[in-house]
């Protein structure tokens, strides 16, 4: 599959592809780069030509997904793209030294069942309150009601007050988006030891949107 990567930058051909006089191929934003748009490969340099052909060649290859229970078809310089927001791209565990792979429901319940983190059920645009040692480094599991999708809450991280969240998918590239709003309520729970978290996550019109804390 070399012959479909600019020798220039390694990266693969998108249309317009370019060929010099003296048979040398190069991608549109490497040409733009070359002095004076000249191949700095021929001896006496010369100018660049679309190639057609070769733009047919690059927008008709195709390949298979490699991830199990995919088996998309996509154009060959869209496979990098695809491959980062697969919904069947697998999940790795985030525990040190756990070397467990899988889709994102399967890592959700492993990390319940071999790590034993507490599993929280939510609903979009519905609190959740929960109350979490303040230690650093303590992590919930909530799981949505309607879609089954996974968060993972990490508690403390940047002191008691502190608590990040992430989707549980293979790439933050992936869609979709989410938003959710988190609040830390210290003094609200009895237990010195303990903070009362609140979050919500937001779907609105089929979609989630950027997400924040």
């Amino acid at each position: 599959m070399r012959v479909l990567h600019c020798p220039l930058c390694s990266r693969p051909y998108k249309p317009r592809v370019f060929k010099c006089k003296g048979g040398h191929f190069a991608c549109a934003a490497c040409v733009a780069e070359l002095p004076d748009g000249q191949c700095a490969t021929c001896e006496n340099g010369c100018g660049f030509d679309p190639c057609p052909e070769l733009d047919t060649v690059v927008s008709s290859t195709r390949i298979v997904c490699p991830h199990a229970g995919c088996g998309r078809l996509v154009v060959y310089h869209q496979a990098v793209e695809h491959q980062n927001g697969c919904t069947h791209a697998p999940c790795r565990c985030t525990v040190p030294g756990c070397g467990f792979a899988g889709l994102a429901p399967a890592l959700a319940g492993h990390i319940a069942a071999v790590h034993y983190l507490p599993v929280h059920s939510i609903q979009y645009g519905k609190v959740l309150r929960v109350q979490a040692p303040s230690e650093p480094g303590t992590r919930l599991l909530p799981v949505a009601e309607d879609d089954g999708r996974a968060f993972l809450v990490t508690v403390g991280a940047l002191g008691a007050a502190a608590v990040s969240v992430v989707c549980i998918r293979a790439s933050a590239a992936a869609r979709p988006r989410f938003t959710c709003r988190m609040w830390v309520i210290l003094g609200a729970v009895a237990d010195c030891n303990k903070v009362l978290v609140e979050m919500q996550m937001t779907l609105q019109h089929g979609r989630y949107f950027g997400a924040h804390t």
